[in-house]
C-alpha cells in the first residue's frame, strides 16, 4: 500500500443468469440520505450495488412515472439519489457494482469516494466488479454512472439518476447526527428527441429524488447549528438561495476532490452557485422562527415545466390563492424553524418609510413591470423602471417598506438576502408564523413590510409571484445597505444588474445591463476608487462578468463583499467573476484613463471586449 489509497485488482464475474431483455424493477425509493449503505466487516466497509431498471414517481402519485437507470443496494429496492457511503477517514472500502442493465456497459464515475481524481472503471452487461480503496481525504464526493457513456455535462437521459453521494468524515470528528445531504438530479429526455412510452414525463428535476411540493420539509429550532451537504448531480448549474439567512461555506469540491476551509477562511452567502458535478458544505444558525424556503435560483428550475398539463402535475402557476404549493416546482425545499427567537422583532417605530409602487405599462409588444419609488407625489400609473428604483437604507435601522400593487393581477416581494421577520419574506401563503401568513397583495391593495438590516451590503428585491412572466417583465431592483453615517454617492457606487430587458429576441435573450441591452456609456475619472455592486437575476444562467480595458486586457478589482456580507482581506485580482442566479459580488475598481468595458456573457472569457452586453466606460484623465 502506497499513498492515501490502495486499489485492489479488479475482477469481473460472468453473470449467472444473463439478461436478455430490459427488465423494470420496483418503483424507486426516494433517498433522503440518512442511513448509509453497506455493512462492516473486519474492520472493511463492504457495499454490494445493482444498476437497475426502475420507475421513477418525483411527484409520488401526483404524476405518471418515468423509466429510468438507478442504484440499488443488492436486495433491496433502488434508491434515487444512489445508496449513500459514509466512513471515516481511512477506512478501507470495497464496493461491489453488478450491471443489470442489458446490452449496455455501464460507466462509473467517481466512485473512490476522492481517492483518485475522476476514476472510472466499466462493467459489462449482466457482469460484476469490484473495486477497493482507502477513504483518504475527508470531504463530500459524487459518484455516478453512465450507460449513454457521455460526459456529465451530456447526462439528461434514463441514465441520469445513476448518482449517489460518498461522504468521508474527518478523523476524531464525530459527525453531526442531525447533518442533511441532498443530492441533485434531473432527467430531460425530450432535448435527446426521445420517443417515450406513452404518459410517461419527460423532464423531470428532484431534491433527494423529489419535486416540490413533495420534497421533505426540515425542521430546527431556533438557535440550533444546521450543517447540510450539497451534492449537484445534473448536468447544469444551480444557485441555491436560503431565505431569511446568511448561512456560512464551509466546503467547495468538483465531486471528485473536496477543498475543507479552515476557520478563519469560510465566507457568508444566502446564494451558492453549484457548477454541474460539483459539491459545497454549509451551516447556518436559525435566529428567528418561521416558515422559509430553500431552493434554486434559476426560474425553470422552480417552476411548472410548461411541457406537461396541470391536471397531470397538480401544479398551475397562474393560481394566486395556492401559490407556494402549485405556483413552484423543482428544486424547492421549505424549512420551519421553531421557538423563541434570538433577536425578537423590535416594536419601536420606523425610522425610514419607503412607498414602493408596483406598475405596468402596456408597449404593444408586450406588458413591461417595474418597481417605482415614490419621491414626493405619486408618479404616472404607466411608469416603469426597469430595473426598479435602487432602495437605501442603513444598517441597524429599521425601514418599513409599503408595497402598492398597480398590477392587474397579484403580486408579492422577496427581500432577498435581507434577515427579517418570516411574515415579511414574500412567499404568499407561505412565509410568516402561526397563522400570519405573508399575503398575497391583490390589484389596488398594499402591504407594509419591516426589517432591520443587521449588516451593510448589496442585496435586491424581486417578485416571488408567477416568476416565469413577473420577472421577465421587469419585477427586479437594487437593495442597498449603507453603514451608519455613510452617504450614498451615485457618482462612485455603481450598480449593474445583468437581468431582463425590452427586447424579447431569441438572439437576445433579452439580456440586459440595467435594462438597457445597449447600455449609454458612463464616464468616469482615472484615480478615483469606486465600488461596482454586480447583481445578477437573469432567467437562468450564470453570468461572466468581466471588465476589459481597451487594448482587451482584463482590468484589475478587489473584492470586498458577497451577498452583503463583507469579505476581508482580499487581494487585489484579474477583474472576472462568474455569478450565479440571485448573487451579488461588490468589488473596487480604480480605472486608468482610457476606455474600459464591463461584459456580461453566458460562456467562458474570450478575449476582446465584444458579448451580448456591453457597458463602456469612459475613463478621463
Amino acid at each position: 500500500m502506497t499513498g492515501a489509497i490502495a486499489l485492489s485488482a479488479a475482477c469481473v464475474r460472468a453473470p449467472s443468469n444473463p439478461i436478455a431483455v430490459r427488465s423494470v424493477a420496483t418503483t424507486a425509493t426516494p433517498n433522503d440520505n440518512r442511513v448509509a449503505a453497506g455493512s462492516f466487516r473486519s474492520g472493511v466497509l463492504r457495499v454490494d450495488l445493482d444498476a437497475v431498471w426502475t420507475s421513477w414517481r418525483p411527484d409520488l402519485d401526483v404524476d405518471s412515472s418515468v423509466t429510468v437507470q438507478a442504484f440499488a443496494e443488492r436486495g433491496q429496492a433502488p434508491l434515487i439519489p444512489g445508496p449513500l457511503v459514509r466512513v471515516p477517514m481511512g477506512t478501507e472500502v470495497r464496493v461491489t457494482v453488478r450491471n443489470l442493465i442489458p446490452d449496455s456497459t455501464l460507466i462509473v464515475h467517481g466512485l473512490r469516494g476522492g481517492a483518485v481524481a475522476d476514476d472510472t472503471f466499466s462493467v459489462a452487461p449482466g457482469a460484476t466488479r469490484e473495486i477497493g480503496f482507502i477513504a483518504g481525504k475527508p470531504g463530500t464526493f459524487l459518484y455516478w454512472g453512465t450507460t449513454s457513456h457521455t460526459p456529465i455535462r451530456d447526462r439528461t437521459g434514463r441514465d441520469s439518476q445513476l448518482s449517489g453521494a460518498i461522504v468521508v468524515d474527518a478523523i476524531g470528528v464525530r459527525p453531526d447526527p442531525k447533518e442533511r445531504i441532498f443530492v441533485i438530479s434531473l432527467i430531460d429526455i425530450r432535448s435527446k428527441r426521445e420517443d417515450p412510452p406513452p404518459h410517461e414525463e419527460v423532464w423531470e428535476i428532484a431534491i433527494n429524488g423529489l419535486s416540490w411540493p413533495h420534497t421533505e420539509r426540515v425542521s430546527y429550532a431556533v438557535g440550533d447549528t444546521v450543517r447540510w451537504r450539497w451534492i449537484n448531480a445534473t448536468d447544469r448549474s444551480h444557485p441555491m438561495h436560503l431565505h431569511g439567512f446568511h448561512f456560512r461555506v464551509t466546503s467547495k469540491g468538483n465531486g471528485s476532490a473536496d477543498t475543507l476551509y479552515a476557520p478563519d477562511k469560510t465566507r457568508l452567502a444566502v446564494t451558492e452557485l453549484a457548477d454541474r458535478g460539483s459539491t459545497f458544505a454549509l451551516e447556518w444558525i436559525p435566529r428567528r422562527a418561521g416558515n422559509w424556503l430553500v431552493h434554486c435560483h434559476m426560474t425553470p428550475h422552480i417552476v411548472p415545466h410548461p411541457s406537461r398539463a396541470d391536471s397531470l402535475r397538480g401544479h398551475d402557476s397562474h393560481d394566486p390563492s395556492r401559490h407556494p404549493y402549485v405556483a413552484m416546482a423543482g428544486l424547492v425545499m421549505g424549512v420551519t424553524t421553531t421557538g423563541d427567537d434570538v433577536a425578537p422583532a423590535s416594536t419601536e417605530p420606523a425610522k425610514t418609510n419607503l412607498r414602493l409602487l408596483v406598475q405596468q405599462r402596456d408597449t404593444g409588444r408586450r406588458v413591461r413591470k417595474g418597481f417605482v419609488l415614490q419621491r414626493g407625489l405619486e408618479p404616472p400609473p404607466d411608469s416603469v423602471h426597469v430595473p426598479g428604483s435602487p432602495l437605501v437604507v442603513t444598517r441597524g435601522e429599521k425601514t418599513a417598506v409599503t408595497v402598492v400593487n398597480r398590477l392587474t393581477e397579484a403580486t408579492s416581494v422577496h427581500w432577498h438576502g435581507m434577515e427579517l421577520e418570516s411574515v415579511f419574506d414574500g412567499v404568499a401563503g407561505y412565509s410568516g408564523i402561526g397563522n400570519a401568513r405573508a399575503p398575497l397583495i391583490p390589484p389596488g391593495d398594499s402591504f407594509t413590510v419591516s426589517f432591520t438590516p443587521p449588516r451593510a451590503g448589496t442585496y435586491m428585491y424581486h417578485t416571488h409571484m408567477d416568476e416565469g412572466d413577473q420577472l421577465f417583465a421587469g419585477l427586479y431592483g437594487p437593495l442597498i445597505v449603507l453603514e451608519p453615517g455613510e452617504q450614498y454617492d451615485p457618482s462612485t457606487d455603481l450598480t449593474f444588474i445583468v437581468g431582463f430587458g425590452p427586447d424579447t429576441s431569441r438572439l437576445a435573450r433579452g439580456r440586459a445591463i440595467n435594462g438597457a441591452l445597449r447600455p449609454t456609456p458612463r464616464t468616469l475619472k482615472a484615480g478615483v476608487t469606486y465600488r461596482l455592486r454586480l447583481i445578477n437575476l437573469m432567467f437562468a444562467s450564470p453570468e461572466n462578468l468581466d471588465l476589459f480595458a481597451a487594448d482587451s486586457s482584463l482590468s484589475a478589482w478587489r473584492l470586498i463583499s458577497k451577498d452583503g456580507a463583507a469579505v476581508t482581506g482580499s487581494a487585489v485580482q484579474p477583474a472576472h467573476v462568474r455569478i450565479g442566479v440571485g448573487e451579488a459580488y461588490d468589488f473596487e475598481w480604480t480605472p486608468k484613463a482610457g476606455e474600459a468595458f464591463l461584459t456580461a456573457r453566458i460562456g467562458t472569457t474570450t478575449s476582446g471586449f465584444a458579448g451580448p452586453v456591453v457597458q463602456k466606460f469612459i475613463v478621463t484623465p
